[in-house]
């Protein structure tokens, strides 16, 4: 940590990321935001579909081997304060909650690394139309804080896949018609394959819905070579 990062943290003064009532030390929600969390519990583990109850089992979409991810790591499900402090950051637009929320994503992040053997952290790029008005992208933030948090020494490489195709909002549409806006929308540059070629990717979003998006980003990531796609999401939303 740099001289003017440490001057910051000490002036820094802790936030709950959902309705910005002071928190103690670093906790990344107050006590009665923190009180909305629901775990994301029993789930497929290739996509993080929720099921009614465990042992978790492989659903039957990626039991067909449609899926290109090798597993999906979500940790909460999209709701409650968790969903307005993911709002607040994507939408703000407030980066700086990115460093709230990391205590609440680094564990799994960390963990996801480990048990995955991963190799280079990407995160799920945005299109540069959307990248020049938001003014930053929330799933490098959150991938980045997390990390740092963590305390882990893999990458994050935010060169190696692009967002070629401007698509709509997701919110809303089905899940045929989810899959059908982001086909074909990501690619790894030819010159950039070799960042890819035989590694093992975590591939990063805030949240995860049906899947589509980080599956086509997966696809791409696995057309320049990956040896494995490992999908992680802070929060997993009802499809």
């Amino acid at each position: 940590m740099s001289l003017f990062e440490r001057a910051l943290e000490t002036l820094y003064v802790p936030r709950c990321a959902a309705c910005d009532d002071r928190v103690a030390g670093r906790d990344p929600l107050c006590p009665p935001c923190a009180s909305s969390l629901v775990a994301l519990g029993p789930a497929c583990p290739r996509c993080a579909e929720p099921q009614a109850a465990p042992p978790a089992v492989v659903c039957a979409r990626c039991a067909r081997g449609r899926w290109p991810l090798d597993a999906m790591v979500a940790p909460w499900r999209f709701g409650g304060d968790l969903a307005r402090a993911l709002r607040r950051l994507k939408f703000g637009p407030a980066p700086h909650l990115a460093r709230e929320l990391a205590p609440l994503v680094a564990p799994f992040l960390g963990a996801a690394i480990a048990a995955g053997e991963i190799d280079v952290v990407v995160p799920v790029p945005l299109h540069w139309r959307r990248l020049a008005g938001r003014g930053f992208n929330q799933a490098q933030a959150l991938a980045a804080a997390a990390r740092r948090t963590a305390g882990v020494a893999t990458p994050i490489d935010t060169l190696v896949l692009r967002r070629i195709r401007s698509t709509t909002p997701q919110t809303g549409l089905t899940s045929a018609a989810r899959a059908a806006n982001v086909e074909r929308a990501f690619a790894v540059p030819p010159r950039r394959h070799r960042r890819v070629d035989g590694r093992r990717v975590l591939v990063v979003d805030d949240v995860v819905t049906t899947g589509a998006t980080i599956a086509a980003a997966a696809r791409a990531l696995r057309a320049a070579g990956a040896a494995a796609v490992i999908g992680f999401a802070v929060a997993r939303a009802e499809a």
